[in-house]
C-alpha cells in the first residue's frame, strides 16, 4: 500500500482510500482530525492551519495538499 494512506490509516485507525471521506467515519473525532494535522506536518511535511484544514474533504484531498501522490 501507499506510505500516505498506510500512516492516514493508522491515524484513523481504519483502512482508507482516496476517496474515503474522513469527517463521515464513524469513529472520526476532532482529535483524530488534529493527528491527521501532526502527522502531515510530522511525517509529510506539510503544516496546515485549521481553515485549510476545514477545507478538506477526502484522504486524496489532504494527500494533494501534502504533494504526495496516492
Amino acid at each position: 500500500m501507499n506510505e500516505f494512506l498506510d500512516r492516514m490509516s493508522e491515524v484513523l485507525e481504519e483502512p482508507v482510500t482516496p476517496m474515503t471521506r474522513f469527517r463521515e467515519l464513524s469513529g472520526y473525532s476532532s482529535l483524530k482530525g488534529f493527528g491527521l494535522m501532526v502527522a502531515l506536518e510530522n511525517d509529510f511535511g506539510r503544516a496546515m492551519d485549521i481553515a485549510e484544514f476545514m477545507s478538506m474533504e477526502t484522504i486524496g484531498d489532504l494527500a494533494a495538499a501534502a504533494g504526495r501522490s496516492i
